[in-house]
């Protein structure tokens, strides 16, 4: 039987409220029995339905906790306001939880398809993601994924309600509000935004911001009216934490507590582990329970039989027990700001009451050498140049500038950051100084000196400043300074302070030393807010290169940055990606008015690229600078940049410097490098990178092709020179001076296959379009003949022309004998040295043949690659082989040809093709079964076989000892450096092969043989 009456001693105190005038027509008590029947409606919906009670059963125990968790002394002397508040926030704080069938059935009008798009992007982690996938049941899926959205947003959720507000997130989820607004529409809009407020920050992590929670808000005239909000928010948030007693499992976002195995959250709950939750003792000097002392501490009482529950439980009271911290850290924020007699004395869980059954309780861990950890870090492991020192400090005082800038921004005052290393070399001092946010006792100790820990990664500070974003992320910056010098002293002091820290930190493995400067020397060293942070180098560091070092990794500063190189001052980093390379372009003689080279800059999210293009006068276009090392240059003209800070030293989107280019990458968006900072790391955002730098890129070629129609070019010229120069930007094979290795093909592809670059005649139209329309076409066809050739050519020399190449046929054989009514969608050309024909050729496959003797001519149509593959595609080993199609397709499915002459062979000059009617095509078959399952090794071995193929074709000849002269001269050749005898008899049986070969007669349609030969023999005839 569920208690309906106010018998906790927080309510009997929040009834005192009813009799003031600002909560006059209040009654608590017909809100609580109102209450009741709407809590009841929870889980009904079949979300939380499972092993948590949502009833006032939940409030009751937390109003009942309020007697040990607000300590006696703090009891004493709340008033009826602060007992109405918290009670209040007790009463509505989890009523955001409610989802009805109704709301969860229209699910699709909430941020749910967003959220749940998000965890499948992997951005609440891929083992979140991996675990949430597990669930096979495709309705509890999607039940716990609202859930989850549900936890994660039900405290907004509620405070929506409260405000009678309609919530943006949950449009179909707003009936509840009038329920509530029937229950204390009655008291003032100030006290419920507040009452709204205190009930979302038990799902926030903004208690330091005073101005929302104020120490003493009054609602009316009389001292009993005012409200400590801010000591409200605590209890709530305290009280809601501890619930997690058998009947409940606690409503935080179950990714928040365990991200790695959200699951297990379900399996405490199971089993109902958790029995009680209790302040704890302490002892006295002789060990001796005493109750007269203050209590810190929360302890709980727990047994377990299974451990999958057991780690969810640890799970869960890991993060209740830093929740505790950060509560203790912000009550004593809130001392210093106003003295206060309220006590919260709460810091930590203790665990030790847990028992379990069958399995030791205890949790083993690594245990780290403390000494040789540091002495890897700082050694010639991860960080093996001692000039990052430089960048790690510099990154660092840019990070806390921006920071400071970002917090001023928002209120609107002026801010100008600045940064200055200093070498003295007499003195052998090296001095970071910036006028950034500077560093409190709590970051000091929870951060700059724990290894690994980075501010800018707690999650707390994540919330406060949701849209910065760092270029520091691992915590280990400052060991750096440890490859350089032995000593360091650290001054530091943030706004709110007159009284600058100085640290003194002696040797990796030595204590420090940690005091405050006055006010007056204070404000001599730092007027307002930074940081200094001072080296005293070793006698054997050589820092003679120091301004060629900083201006190695400080490219694009954000702000300004200099550098006193004892005694002389240097400007450090350039204003944009375009200064850059103007500057490096004028530094090798280029003069940029004279119009033969030029710098274009693109952006597109928070991603800066700027590169450098050339004007070829004969071709009348632009391609991009090539880039050549230069010795008496710095190589800064080419690489990414995050934040300004270089990451990377190749040109973006490439392995290698191969093109004047360089990136900068601000905001969200930016991408992770790896610990050494040598490498970006594979993730959403590099993605984002990538694909966004090779669309700017492809962007050029797209305004190349419409500056040649504009300069009266015809579209089949301007569509054949784009392709030319995106084969060379693209591939390496075509252009000597450049190494195009792209790093992310995956992404390149995907910009390519929405780029417009791709020659295409339909109703005797040309046009241009991109791969992924001709998808949706499904099918094209392909013509490889000299007359078609013939017209291809002509009509690409037509000035400012798209005129057709079968409207041309047409007219040289006429209506009937042209014979191209089949063809409703032409590829112009399938050029097999084009990157985006490669593309292609992995997407389509021929799937009809149509040969036409009288004009010499075959015609192909390609298809979209659906259920089964047709060919097996081979490229050969070798470059262009004359007179024999440079990709191989064996015949791997019956295919209906439309000729009934018993040719077994196809040639032309692009593709070369082995039906199954033929003697060879047997061996070819079984070799691509064999490596089936060893691709790397079984597509060499089948391109070298096709090319021996090739060359026995061209000899025209089966004759064995023929056979086996042609195979002895191919295999003496080297191939790419390979030994070809090596290579291809460990695999494969050369008697064997001979054999084959001997016995196969080429019975073939060639139209490579259609020319006057001086041996009128029958071989030379195309069938």
């Amino acid at each position: 039987m569920i208690n309906n009456t106010l018998s906790s001693k927080a309510e009997r105190e929040a009834m005192k409220a009813e009799d003031l005038t600002a909560f006059g027509g209040i009654k608590l008590l017909h809100i609580k029995s109102q209450l009741t029947i709407i809590l009841n409606q929870i889980g009904r919906g079949g979300i939380f339905d499972e092993y948590t009670k949502h009833d006032i059963s939940h409030i009751n125990y937390m109003l009942d906790s309020l007697d040990w968790i607000i300590p006696e002394r703090t009891q004493n002397i709340m008033t009826p306001a602060d007992w109405l508040m918290i009670v209040l926030s007790i009463y509505f704080h989890d009523l955001g939880m409610l989802v009805t069938k109704d709301e969860f059935n229209k699910r699709e009008k909430s941020n749910f398809t967003t959220f749940k798009d998000e965890i499948e992007r992997g951005l609440y982690g891929n083992t979140f993601r991996d675990k949430i996938n597990s669930i096979k049941d495709t309705d509890r899926k999607e039940r716990f994924i609202y859930q989850e959205l549900v936890r994660r947003t039900h405290a907004e959720r509620i405070k929506y309600w409260i405000l009678d507000e309609n919530n943006p997130n949950f449009e179909s989820a707003n009936e509840i509000a009038s329920e509530i607004k029937n229950l204390i529409g009655s008291l003032s809009y100030m006290f419920r935004r507040d009452l709204a407020y205190v009930c979302e920050s038990h799902h926030l992590s903004d208690l330091n911001n005073l101005e929302k929670y104020q120490l003493n808000q009054p609602y009316g005239s009389l001292q009993g009216e005012e409200v400590n909000l801010h000591y409200a928010s605590l209890i709530l948030r305290t009280a809601d934490l501890l619930h997690i007693t058998s009947d409940r499992t606690p409503t935080v976002e179950y990714r928040l507590i365990n991200p790695s195995d959200p699951i297990s959250q379900d399996e405490w709950a199971k089993q109902k582990a958790v029995t009680k939750v209790r302040p704890q003792s302490k002892k006295n000097k002789d060990g001796k329970i005493d109750n007269t002392l203050d209590k810190d501490t929360f302890e709980v009482v727990a047994f377990f039989e299974d451990e999958n529950g057991y780690f969810g439980l640890i799970s869960y009271l890991n993060y209740a027990d830093n929740e505790l911290k950060n509560n203790y850290r912000f009550h004593e924020i809130a001392k210093q700001v106003a003295v206060s007699s309220y006590e919260y004395p709460w810091k930590h869980i203790n665990d030790s009451g847990i028992q379990t059954k069958d399995f030791d309780k205890r949790q083993f861990e690594f245990v780290l050498d403390q000494n040789k950890i540091l002495d890897l870090l700082v050694g010639h492991t991860l960080y093996n140049n001692q000039a990052v020192v430089l960048r790690e400090l510099i990154q660092n005082s840019i990070d806390a500038s921006r920071l400071k800038e970002y917090q001023l921004k928002h209120k609107g005052i002026d801010y100008n950051p600045e940064i200055i290393i200093d070498w003295d070399l007499s003195n052998r001092t090296l001095s970071f100084i910036d006028n950034g946010t500077g560093m409190n006792m709590e970051i000091i100790q929870n951060h700059l000196l724990k290894v690994g820990s980075s501010r800018y990664q707690d999650e707390n500070f994540k919330k406060e400043f949701p849209n910065f974003s760092p270029i520091s992320r691992f915590g280990i910056g400052l060991l750096t300074c440890f490859l350089i010098a032995d000593d360091m002293d650290i001054i530091t002091r943030t706004e709110d302070t007159d009284r600058a820290i100085l640290l003194k930190i002696r040797k990796v493995h030595g204590k420090y030393l940690l005091k405050y400067l006055d006010a007056a020397k204070t404000k001599e060293i730092i007027p307002t807010h930074g940081t200094i942070v001072k080296l005293y180098v070793r006698s054997d560091v050589n820092l003679s290169r120091i301004e060629k070092e900083v201006k190695m990794w400080i490219t694009i500063p954000s702000c300004k940055v200099t550098l006193n190189n004892d005694g002389e001052e240097i400007k450090i980093g350039y204003l944009s990606p375009t200064d850059v390379i103007n500057k490096y372009l004028e530094s090798i003689g280029y003069n940029l008015n004279e119009g033969k080279v030029k710098v274009v800059e693109k952006s597109i999210n928070g991603i800066q690229l700027a590169y450098a293009l050339k004007y070829i006068d004969h071709f009348k276009e632009w391609d991009f600078l090539d880039y050549k090392e230069r010795n008496d240059v710095n190589n800064f003209a080419v690489g990414i940049c995050v934040e300004g800070i270089k990451v990377d030293f190749n040109t973006p989107g490439f392995i290698d410097k191969n093109l004047v280019s360089i990136c900068n990458i601000t905001g969200v968006n930016a991408p992770k490098t790896d610990v050494a900072r040598s490498n970006i790391e594979f993730s959403g955002e590099s993605e984002i990178l990538y694909r966004t730098l090779y669309e700017i890129y492809l962007q050029h070629f797209q305004e190349e092709f419409n500056n040649l129609r504009k300069s009266n070019f015809s579209i089949s010229w301007a569509a054949k020179e784009i392709n030319y120069l995106l084969n060379i930007f693209a591939k390496s094979d075509n252009s000597p001076n450049r190494d195009s290795r792209i790093q992310y093909k995956v992404a390149f592809d995907e910009a390519l296959a929405n780029s417009n670059f791709i020659l295409v005649e339909k109703n005797k139209i040309r046009e241009v379009i991109n791969l992924n329309m001709m998808i949706r076409e499904n099918h094209f066809w392909t013509i490889d003949s000299a007359s078609y050739m013939s017209a291809n050519q002509l009509v690409k020399e037509a000035k400012n022309s798209n005129t057709s190449a079968l409207s041309l046929m047409t007219t040289l054989f006429g209506n009937d004998e042209a014979q191209i009514n089949h063809i409703n969608n032409l590829l112009c050309s399938l050029n097999f040295y084009s990157v985006i024909n490669e593309m292609i050729l992995n997407i389509f496959q021929v799937d009809a043949i149509k040969i036409i003797p009288e004009q010499r001519r075959l015609d192909l149509r390609w298809s979209v690659i659906k259920d089964r593959k047709i060919w097996k595609r081979v490229s050969l080993d070798n470059n262009r082989r004359f007179g024999v199609g440079t990709n191989f397709f064996i015949q791997m499915v019956d295919l209906e040809l439309p000729f009934e002459s018993q040719q077994n062979v196809i040639n032309s000059d692009k593709y070369f093709f082995i039906l199954n009617n033929s003697e060879i095509h047997p061996y070819l078959v079984s070799l691509i079964n064999k490596y089936a399952l060893i691709k790397s090794t079984g597509e060499v071995i089948l391109s070298l076989v096709c090319s021996i193929i090739s060359e026995v074709y061209k000899s025209k000849s089966s004759d064995r000892s023929q056979v086996e002269e042609t195979i002895n001269s191919f295999e003496r050749k080297e191939l790419r450096g390979r030994n070809i005898s090596r290579t291809i008899w460990n695999e494969i049986d050369k008697d064997e092969l001979i054999d084959v070969l001997s016995r196969t007669i080429f019975i073939k349609y060639d139209i490579t043989l259609w020319s006057r030969k001086d041996e009128p023999f029958n071989d030379d005839l195309p069938f």
